[in-house]
């Protein structure tokens, strides 16, 4: 053997080495998860907030949001064409308010922010602003539990990305006049015929605004309620912010008032939101600013429009809040006259009711949580879920927590039957339940795994059905129907889907469980959230970058012809670049009567070029060294990275007696071989490279080269770790035993261990090595 390299060992003492190791790993304590649900409702307020992170929209992602995986998108969202095809808005209108709208003049409006409504990239106007009020109000009705947690500045940045969004989306003239309100950016139809990383979106994204004469009511009426409750959740520590959302939501609502007609955004939504009601919107708001200002202008306005016996009929919704609505009228009138009449009395003179009806704000809301609890209102599943609705019955359920809990805090804030029940139905979601689900995507071991959600997922359609690619923590999906059944699959848009609304009451109930069920053995995650794990373990370079495919080698009657190759470009960072390259190198030693030169070169698709306005560019072959050729593919300016476009192409001969043999090219070795090029499912290649601006990135060259530079000794060859010539499961064994901690490698032996030349041995080499070896076993 050569000097540094291991003593000989015998195959019966490596054997000896293994049996030991196994005993003594025998008597370590494994960590298992047990069956049982965990119940840690500090856990649970704490992952509930982090689906926003994943939702984060605009040129303020990457400074707010937790997640390494997410970065700044549509970030052309800050300059979108102000004309009447980049907008709802009438030339007309546009010129006569061009100051307001543009007041730099390069005729561009800022809609940047805000949140993707769902798994989805547009913001839609109902569910965006709900989202924002229902999230503001869990914090002011349990700020303690956040505070104790630990987990206030998280919901403030998520509070104040909601509400900045809709400071930038209102147009207001020198006089405060609100003259126009961005409400949705983005076509659903466009929208959903992508499946890819917010990142690399470049699709037409329209806005809709509300102006006079198209004044959608509840939207701005629902965004003015969203500034109105963060003007109550800042008054006291941040003063001077409070006071600009509390301006902003005054000239909302003043814009939603002096309407003559009111109506509701049918104007961009599509059927996506459907919204059915502005009153309960308007009510909404005028209650919270009421609190805000103890204006009684915002009190008439509330009382005079609100519907009393309407919020025990559904439950607190994007589409619905009489139920919250009637949550804060009732806490109005404990502030000023808990015990007599003086509010009920000035409601039935504003509504012209008769004097002697009774009324009482609460009961209404004891009325909907009793009909939840017995079944009146809902059907009560075998395993005792409440069931309101097939799309999202865990958004529905969750929301009458949040008003039972609501309850409970304004009747001597201690916990009766309707908090016991809030905690029955949480405890049911966190996997107490037939399934031993839990519906809270991170939660626990249990946790569903398959939301449908775009970034999450790094799929290339939502039918993936591989492990995704991030752990969407805290998402709460759809939820089970009324036999608690359900089903964890990506594609699956109704069982699995998962919206800013959704969690929207989710995190304030969560907060109010940990209020009353809470104790001190309930924490936080530390160092939360972890780290994405790598996305593929077995990358034998460790890079950034790399190829995803599969490929169907085309033969004859008369011998080989060709290798026709399918490619996905994929990444794990979440800004990538717009000069990324493929290169596919194949040996010419396998072709018989063709010059490298003269091979067919035939691009098959190229899904970028079909669906944008970018295609690829196909070019070589080029010689790399020797005998050496590759093929490339580039993508000028267009980010192919986790975009999840498909590309193929074919090299090789399909003339009679020219004969293309792939056995011996090197990016063929450890590509997967298909049948049939239209049903085969992508998996890892190491030795298709990828290139950003002609610098290696991902993948590992032919001479060994990986990305950095690192190119292995030619004279030790990768793998064989005893130098017997041959790379077998001895080898294996030899690395396994070095990595249990045993060191038993020095010298070459160690050079020859390192097999992603990354100088360190590691498990990642264990795994490339196993790879080869059952390589070679096929």
């Amino acid at each position: 053997m050569k000097k540094g390299r291991i003593l000989k060992v015998t195959r019966a003492s490596i054997m000896s080495i293994v049996i030991l190791a196994m005993l003594a790993t025998s008597f370590t304590v494994m960590n298992v998860s047990a069956a049982g649900t965990e119940y840690n409702y500090a856990k649970l307020l704490q992952y509930s907030q982090y689906f926003y992170d994943a939702n984060m929209c605009g040129t303020g992602v990457g400074e707010n949001n937790q997640y390494t995986w997410r970065n700044d998108c549509h970030i052309y969202d800050a300059k979108l064409p102000l004309d009447s095809k980049n907008t709802n808005m009438a030339d007309s209108f546009i010129r006569q308010n061009k100051s307001v709208l543009d007041p730099d003049g390069d005729g561009m409006v800022d809609v940047s922010g805000g949140f993707h409504d769902a798994g989805d990239h547009v913001k839609f106007g109902m569910p965006e602003a709900y989202s924002g009020s229902t999230l503001g109000w869990g914090f002011y009705e349990f700020r303690d539990q956040y505070v104790t947690s630990g987990q206030d500045s998280h919901i403030k940045t998520i509070l104040r990305y909601f509400n900045d969004y809709f400071m930038n989306s209102t147009f207001l003239d020198s006089t405060g006049k609100a003259i126009a309100f961005c409400y949705q950016v983005g076509d659903g139809d466009v929208d959903h015929a992508y499946w890819q990383a917010p990142e690399v979106d470049e699709m037409f994204r329209r806005g809709w605004f509300a102006t006079d004469e198209m004044p959608s009511t509840d939207c701005v009426a629902a965004a003015a309620a969203s500034l109105a409750v963060n003007y109550m959740n800042f008054k006291d520590e941040d003063p001077a912010y409070a006071e600009k959302s509390l301006k902003y939501a005054k000239a909302l609502f003043q814009f939603a008032e002096r309407c003559p007609t009111k109506s509701v955004n049918i104007d961009g939504p599509k059927g996506y939101y459907t919204s059915s009601k502005w009153q309960d919107d308007y009510c909404w708001a005028a209650s919270w600013l009421y609190l805000a200002t103890k204006d009684d202008h915002y009190l008439d306005e509330t009382l005079k429009n609100f519907d009393y016996y309407a919020p025990s009929c559904w439950t607190h919704c994007w589409n619905d809040v009489w139920a919250g609505t009637a949550c804060i009228i009732a806490e109005i009138n404990d502030l000023i006259d808990k015990n007599g009449q003086v509010l009920e009395d000035r409601y039935k003179t504003l509504t012209n009711k008769s004097p002697y009806e009774e009324i009482d704000f609460w009961s209404q809301i004891a009325k909907l949580v009793d009909g939840w609890m017995t079944g009146k209102n809902v059907t009560l599943s075998p395993g005792g879920y409440a069931f309101l609705n097939q799309w999202g019955s865990a958004r529905y359920n969750t929301a009458t927590q949040l008003i039972a809990l609501v309850y409970d805090k304004n009747h001597g804030d201690t916990p009766s039957k309707y908090s016991q029940w809030a905690k029955s139905q949480m405890d049911y979601l966190l996997g107490n339940n037939p399934l031993n689900r839990c519906y809270v995507v991170g939660y626990s071991d249990n946790a569903v795994k398959y939301p449908h959600h775009r970034a999450s997922s790094g799929y290339a359609t939502a039918e993936g059905t591989s492990p995704q690619k991030y752990v969407l923590y805290g998402a709460l999906v759809g939820g089970p129907d009324a036999s608690d059944q359900h089903k964890d699959v990506t594609s699956d848009y109704i069982y699995n889907e998962v919206t800013i609304d959704y969690n929207a009451a989710f995190v304030g109930a969560s907060a109010g469980i940990y209020r009353y069920f809470g104790n001190s053995s309930m924490l936080v995650t530390p160092n939360f959230p972890p780290p994405p794990a790598e996305d593929d373990p077995e990358d034998p370079s460790g890079s950034a970058y790399w190829v995803e495919g599969f490929c169907v080698d085309v033969a004859q009657s008369d011998g080989p012809k060709a290798t026709e190759v399918t490619l996905y470009v994929k990444s794990n960072v979440s800004k990538t670049s717009k000069n990324i390259s493929v290169r596919y190198y194949f040996d010419s030693t396998g072709m018989t009567s063709l010059d490298p030169n003269k091979i067919e070169m035939r691009q098959l698709y190229d899904q970028t070029a079909a669906e944008t306005d970018y295609a690829a560019e196909f070019s070589g072959p080029h010689l790399y060294k020797d005998k050496i050729y590759y093929v490339e593919v580039k993508w000028p300016n267009y980010v192919i990275a986790n975009s999840n476009k498909k590309y193929q192409f074919a090299i090789g001969t399909y003339a009679w007696q020219n004969y293309w043999n792939p056995t011996d090219d090197w990016s063929h070795q450890g590509l997967k071989v298909v049948e049939d090029s239209w049903k085969g499912t992508p998996e890892k290649t190491d030795n298709i490279c990828v290139y950003d601006n002609g610098v290696l990135v991902g993948g590992i060259e032919p001479d060994g080269t990986t990305p950095g530079g690192n190119t292995p000794d030619p004279t030790i060859k990768l793998g064989d770790l005893n130098n017997d010539s041959a790379i077998d499961a001895l080898d294996l064994t030899l690395l396994k035993m070095h990595l249990l901690g045993l060191k038993i490698l020095t010298g070459d032996a160690l050079k020859a261990a390192d097999i992603d030349a990354s100088s360190t041995v590691d498990a990642i080499d264990y795994v490339q090595l196993k790879k080869i070896i059952l390589t070679q076993a096929v």
